[in-house]
C-alpha cells in the first residue's frame, strides 16, 4: 500500500516559509487557505516564515497575517564569521539556525517561496521541504538535469527550447534533484525578434513564476488531502497514478 506524503488523518498539515523577497508563492497559499476556509475545506494552516534577508517582506507577511516570522540575516552572519557567502560549512551553522526557530512550528512542510541560497544537510533533513524551479526538470542529458541550477531559464532558451514549464520538486540535499511532484502548463516562447535575449528572459522568467505560484497553491492543497504517495519502489504517486517525471497540468 502507497504512503502518502501527508497522512490527512493526523489532522490539519502544518506549513512554514522560508522566503528571500516578495514571498509571493507564500501569500498564494495563504490565499488558498483563506479560500478553503471560507468553505469549510481546508486541511492545512501556514504556522510561521523565515527570511534570510531583512529587507524582505517576512515581517510585513507575518504582521498582516498574524504569523510569527523569524529573520536572520544571512550577509551579516557571514560577515561576523569573516566567510564568504559560498562557504558550506558556514552554511550549515546558519541552516542550523534556522531549523531551531521552524522546531516550534512543528511543521509538517516547510515551502522554498523564493528562497536563494542553498541548503544543507541540518535543513534539508530536518523537514520535507517543497521548491519550485522556474524551468523544466524534466530535461536530463547524462544523468543530470540539464536546467537546475540558477540559470535554469538562460540555459533553456540558449538550447533553443520554444516551450518552458515551471516544475515543483521535493527539496534534496542535491540542488533541484528532488523527486517532481507537479508541472505546469507550458508557455511558448515569444519569437519577437526586437526583444533583447535579456528582455526575453525576464519576460519567461516572469510568466514562469505567476505559474510557480500556481503551483505551490495547489501542491500544498493536494499534499494536505494525501494526494501524493510513495509506492512501494519509491516512486511518487497522484491520485493513484504513478508519476516516475511528475504529474503535468
Amino acid at each position: 500500500m502507497n504512503k502518502p506524503l501527508y497522512d490527512p488523518q493526523k489532522g490539519k498539515m502544518r506549513v512554514a516559509g522560508l522566503l528571500s523577497g516578495s514571498g509571493k508563492s507564500l501569500i498564494a497559499i495563504i490565499d488558498r487557505q483563506r479560500e478553503l476556509e471560507k468553505r469549510g475545506d481546508s486541511n492545512f494552516e501556514v504556522v510561521g516564515l523565515f527570511s534570510d534577508n531583512p529587507k524582505s517582506q517576512a515581517e510585513t507577511i507575518g504582521t498582516s497575517n498574524n504569523l510569527p516570522f523569524f529573520i536572520n540575516d544571512i550577509r551579516m552572519f557571514y560577515r561576523d564569521k569573516g566567510a564568504k557567502l559560498n562557504n558550506l560549512k558556514i552554511r550549515t551553522d546558519f541552516d542550523r539556525q534556522t531549523v531551531e526557530f521552524l522546531k516550534p512550528l512543528h511543521p509538517d512542510v516547510v515551502i522554498y517561496a523564493g528562497y536563494v541560497w542553498a541548503t544543507v544537510e541540518p535543513l534539508v533533513s530536518e523537514f520535507m521541504g517543497i521548491n519550485c524551479h522556474p524551468a523544466d526538470l524534466r530535461v536530463v542529458r547524462d544523468g543530470r538535469r540539464v536546467y537546475a541550477g540558477a540559470n535554469g531559464v538562460n540555459n533553456a532558451l540558449l538550447a533553443g527550447e520554444t516551450r518552458l514549464h515551471s516544475t515543483l520538486h521535493l527539496v534534496s540535499a542535491e540542488i533541484d534533484h528532488g523527486p517532481i511532484l507537479l508541472v505546469s502548463e507550458p508557455i511558448m516562447v515569444t519569437d519577437d525578434i526586437a526583444m533583447s535575449f535579456q528582455d526575453k528572459m525576464r519576460y519567461n522568467l516572469k510568466l514562469l513564476n505567476e505559474h510557480s505560484r500556481k503551483l505551490f497553491a495547489r501542491a500544498i492543497d493536494d499534499i494536505s488531502r494525501g494526494s501524493f504517495t510513495i509506492e512501494h519502489n519509491g516512486h511518487l504517486a497522484y491520485n493513484g497514478i504513478s508519476i516516475s517525471d511528475g504529474f503535468q497540468l
